[in-house]
């Protein structure tokens, strides 16, 4: 299997995930991790409890919906939507305590893409788990989409639409056993 080189991924602003300049966004920014994982840090804030010090779950899973999507469109070359998100809540997610999240390489299903990921915090410890299927977007609908993504400096293209090296496949999350977040750790 290619290996995607470890980078940032470009951001949208007017998503409430990763818009850097969303006025009360999460501003996260996702990155390749380690055998084709997607991964982001997080440390949320007060202003997004459900509960004192609580991270609100509705926080939680737009964080996973957003995460889970990105290592499909890195394998297909298209962006995606989502069909359907479970969301495991394992243990209470701390405001101003930091977490990692880290989605395995999607699964082609035919008509639709499955993914799975879970958050972390800093000891190992899974908080959170979403398993979620998602529809590809035609060429096109990810090109105009892709012409609204924001890119830092130093951050490669992700979306290329001719010539585009197809990932051996499928990529069942299934065939990365335990390599889930040990690996990101170490980063």
């Amino acid at each position: 299997m290619n290996q995607i080189q470890s980078s940032y991924l470009p951001t949208y602003d007017g998503c409430f995930v990763c818009g850097q300049s969303h006025p009360r966004g999460l501003r996260i920014r996702f990155f390749t991790g380690d055998f084709g994982q997607v991964c982001a840090r997080f440390t949320p804030d007060n202003t997004l409890s459900g509960y004192k010090n609580v991270v609100h779950g509705g926080v939680i899973s737009a964080l996973l919906d957003e995460l889970l999507g990105w290592p499909i469109a890195l394998q297909t070359g298209r962006m995606c939507m989502t069909g359907e998100l479970t969301v495991r809540y394992l243990k209470p997610m701390q405001a101003e305590a930091a977490y990692l999240a880290a989605a395995d390489p999607g699964c082609d299903r035919g008509k639709y893409w499955t993914g799975s990921g879970e958050i972390c915090d800093d000891q190992g410890v899974v908080h959170a788990k979403a398993r979620g299927k998602y529809f590809l977007l035609s060429a096109e609908e990810t090109a105009k989409i892709a012409q609204e993504l924001r890119y830092q400096p130093g951050d490669p293209p992700v979306f290329h639409y001719h010539h585009r090296e197809k990932l051996p496949g499928p990529l069942c999350a299934a065939n990365y056993a335990s390599a889930t977040l040990q690996h990101v750790h170490k980063g």
